[in-house]
């Protein structure tokens, strides 16, 4: 296999709710599901009975033809932004792709772009123009859009009626779970509607319920015009969409596609998957868990903590050591993590997480970071 996304030395091989199991038969509390696209945590019933039914049926037959599914899925999702269209696709950068063609097709006139620092939107080569790290952009600078970056405070002072886009997280996941204040977003919204320009909500991450919202948008004063998600949207299955509001527009014909975005068989487990969020209220067990988290971290003053921050169950702790010393020691100890940056270890639990695999979680954390002499090695 490639070496593109190193090694975590672990093979695993069941799950079941908010828990995975290696080779050697040994648990793991899991929030990291699969950078959080397993949002919905292992085998959900309401998931794999849809999965079941549909392997029964059509698998795939191409956008061109009606699905039933996929009608019912785009309806959904487009509601939660007062009605709209959607295009389906396979992930969240493939997302973020049909969100900048969609803008340059419906402005065409215009050129510039804006995106937040420490932003990360995908690695295909329009994305990649968003993601702020140097690391992941220079290496194919020749092939990406040219983006200007800038603090999410300093934006609304940068657009003019110059600019195409402004692409927004509404907490900044990859770039250290950084959430949008309410005001900058506000700010940001209003600022792009005064000039014409495209607001885009990148929710791959944040998006779905995840942060105590269906969108966190909602929590962030942004007033989007285009919502991008994937990840969690079909439960880990390779599942994406753009949303956007009607009166916009759409794309010219032929002009974007893709052959196995809205797939009858992906688009059956997002439709169970969405409906499954409004059902069992799910939003509000985010809110409620991510609180529990954050609150637990916090007030056990663990050593090495400089801060906890997130919204809902995107959640990020500030180290004072080295995150990824500290995310594998978490591996070692029976609980999966993620990395958000150089010291910034960020926590994805899923809709399955209970208070007691919370608090469990919560000991593990408390008791590596005494362990590691507050992760400073």
């Amino acid at each position: 296999m490639s070496s593109l996304y190193g090694g975590r030395g672990v093979s695993l091989v069941r799950g079941e709710g908010a828990y995975v199991w290696d080779g050697n038969g040994r648990r793991y509390i899991d929030f990291f599901n699969g950078h959080g696209a397993a949002l919905f945590g292992h085998g959900a019933p309401a998931l794999v009975d849809a999965l079941c039914r549909a392997a029964h049926g059509i698998w795939s037959s191409g956008a061109g033809c009606e699905s039933p599914a996929r009608e019912e899925a785009a309806r959904l999702l487009a509601e939660e932004i007062g009605g709209g269209r959607v295009f389906f696709c396979n992930s969240g950068t493939e997302a973020i792709e049909a969100a900048l063609k969609l803008a340059a097709a419906l402005k065409g006139g215009r050129r510039e772009i804006i995106a937040c620092r420490r932003a990360f939107h995908g690695r295909s080569c329009g994305s990649l123009g968003l993601t702020f790290n140097p690391k992941y952009r220079a290496p194919f600078a020749a092939l990406i859009p040219a983006v200007k970056h800038y603090a999410p405070e300093e934006i609304p002072a940068k657009i003019s009626e110059e600019t195409l886009a402004v692409f927004v997280e509404p907490v900044q996941g990859e770039g250290g779970v950084y959430p949008i204040p309410p005001e900058v977003g506000r700010a940001i919204s209003e600022a792009c509607r005064a000039n014409g320009a495209f607001l885009v909500a990148d929710e791959v991450q944040s998006g779905l319920g995840r942060c105590g919202a269906f969108f966190a948008s909602q929590g962030a004063g942004l007033s989007p015009d285009v919502v991008c998600v994937a990840k969690g949207l079909a439960g880990g299955m390779a599942v994406g969409a753009a949303i956007w509001r009607e009166e916009l527009g759409d794309f010219p014909p032929h002009s974007h596609g893709s052959t196995y975005g809205g797939n009858e068989l992906a688009m059956n487990v997002a439709l169970a998957a969405l409906k499954y969020i409004k059902e069992k209220n799910l939003c509000a067990h985010a809110a409620k868990m991510g609180e529990l988290i954050c609150s637990e971290i916090s007030k056990r003053d663990i050593p090495g903590v400089a801060a906890v921050r997130g919204r809902g169950l995107l959640i990020g702790a500030e180290t004072k050591g080295a995150s990824q010393e500290i995310v594998r020691a978490l591996q070692w100890r029976g609980l999966l993590s993620s990395a958000a940056g150089p010291r910034v270890v960020r926590f994805l639990p899923s809709f399955a997480v209970t208070e007691e695999t919370a608090f469990a979680a919560v000991d593990i954390f408390e008791k590596t970071m005494k362990e590691m002499g507050g992760g400073a090695r």
